[in-house]
């Protein structure tokens, strides 16, 4: 396990950039976003967004131990002052690491800390769609309950 606050330190930039295509196949109902292509340029240039608003994005990421890669990552947005409500941005499992908990556990590590260095919080929101029930697994486990739904809409062109 390793964690950070604000950009990704160098030692895993290449291989958390290398990581973000375990979103790629997130199940997203009848909505498609494509494929994003992350790099280590635009990993950093979204961290940076986020602190340019004022606001902490703390990262947790599980590493292979065999090779120091880093096997899958959750995201949380901290607001300004640690005051108003966290937002988890993604937690995603690269696919041959799958199937182990790293998913719960590192949302459970991420909301631990998150309660100890952040206590002023009001809580902290996720947001899944129904159809990925894995997701949905961790979030009800960890004490998440639904308080909206949104709805998208694509129009092809």
């Amino acid at each position: 396990m390793a964690w950070w606050n604000g950009t990704v330190p160098d030692q895993f930039a290449d291989t958390f950039a290398a990581s973000r295509r375990a979103m790629d196949d997130m199940p997203m109902d009848d909505t498609d976003y494509g494929t994003v292509s992350w790099d280590v340029d635009r990993v950093r240039a979204a961290a940076e967004a986020i602190e340019k608003r004022g606001d902490l994005l703390r990262t947790v990421v599980a590493v292979d131990e065999s090779d120091g890669s880093i096997a899958g990552f959750t995201e949380l947005v901290v607001p300004e002052g640690g005051k108003g409500d966290g937002q988890h941005y993604g937690t995603g499992v690269l696919p041959e690491h799958r199937g182990h908990g790293l998913g719960r556990w590192m949302k459970a590590e991420s909301i631990r800390q998150a309660r100890e260095h952040h206590p002023d919080l009001d809580g902290l929101l996720t947001d899944t769609a129904d159809s990925n029930l894995y997701m949905r697994s961790i979030n009800d486990a960890l004490g998440y309950t639904p308080t909206h739904t949104t709805f998208e809409y694509q129009l092809d062109l």
